[in-house]
């Protein structure tokens, strides 16, 4: 009876899922738009003429021969995920993937290069930086270029600047009538995460566990299998700067929705206490960039 219910409500959220990430993604792609979107649109008419044939939605089904895994199970060597919207991007887990020298495959879909256009350009519009093409290469580009000559608090301010440029007007009003503080709403909200925000992370797994604020089972825990941007970027100074500070300060100030997001950039793995948060699965150290030895403040060196 209780597992019977359990599991049709888990049915029901991973369902509603990607709808609410299309509604939220695309209200934030019309919000404050920018004047220059000529790759993103040029991204989009390329979507449009890719999936008019019908020979290309076959080819995104097909099985390959390399073994499937679900994007909730935790992957072995030699899985590939399909994850993301529609479950069209795929990520290939070499052997060695887990420890913190590998690294994790990634193809990613139109949609997604879609998203990450977007994402470019409102970073571009709000910093003032050239953005490239709309591939995830030119994204982490743009992210290094976007906070060169800053301190920690300014990257911290930069990229809440960025993050408010998503909001339409009143969406932080209409957010918290949508998402009132709940289990509801921090499940509801951990599946769009997994399916919204893939994109920019990789796979991600859903969990229930009780170690939250409220002390009940709550399918609320976003575990990140191995975060994208971490193995990208190979700074942990700018995972601290622009994700888990302002991401944090975000959610919590403007959504009224508790976040915490806790990367264990040591062990490769990560835990905390909230309502509603992310795992961060990854390790990695600043050696590229003569911006990325800003960790937590403190000008030192990874």
């Amino acid at each position: 009876g209780r597992k019977s219910a359990m599991g049709k409500r888990a049915l029901i959220l991973r369902t509603l899922a990607a709808p609410l990430a299309l509604l939220a993604l695309a209200g934030c792609s019309v919000a404050r738009r920018p004047a220059r979107l000529s790759t993103s649109l040029g991204v989009r008419s390329r979507l449009h003429s890719h999936f008019r044939s019908p020979g290309n939605l076959l080819r995104h089904r097909r099985d390959s021969r390399v073994p499937r895994t679900h994007a909730d199970a935790t992957p072995t060597a030699g899985d590939e995920t399909s994850y993301s919207l529609f479950g069209l991007s795929k990520a290939t887990y070499p052997p060695g993937w887990e420890k913190p020298e590998g690294r994790v495959e990634y193809r990613d879909s139109l949609v997604d290069r879609f998203l990450i256009g977007i994402f470019m350009d409102k970073m571009a519009s709000a910093t003032g930086v050239k953005r490239g093409d709309s591939t995830y290469e030119d994204f982490i580009k743009l992210c290094f270029e976007s906070i060169r000559q800053k301190n920690a608090s300014e990257q911290v301010q930069q990229s809440l600047d960025v993050l408010q440029t998503f909001l339409p007007p009143n969406g932080d009003v209409a957010f918290k009538k949508m998402f009132p503080k709940g289990k509801g709403s921090y499940e509801i909200n951990a599946e769009i995460t997994k399916v919204g925000f893939a994109w920019m992370v990789g796979p991600m797994t859903v969990e229930t566990t009780t170690e939250n604020d409220e002390g009940i089972p709550m399918a609320s825990t976003v575990k990140i299998h191995k975060c994208r941007w971490l193995q990208e970027s190979a700074c942990t100074g700018m995972c601290c700067n622009m994700c888990k500070v302002p991401t944090q300060k975000f959610f919590t100030e403007t959504f009224g929705l508790p976040l915490t997001i806790r990367p264990n950039v040591s062990r490769a793995n990560s835990q905390t206490p909230s309502p509603f948060f992310l795992f961060l699965h990854s390790l990695s150290r600043c050696t590229k960039h003569e911006t990325s030895n800003i960790i937590r403040g403190n000008n030192r060196k990874a």
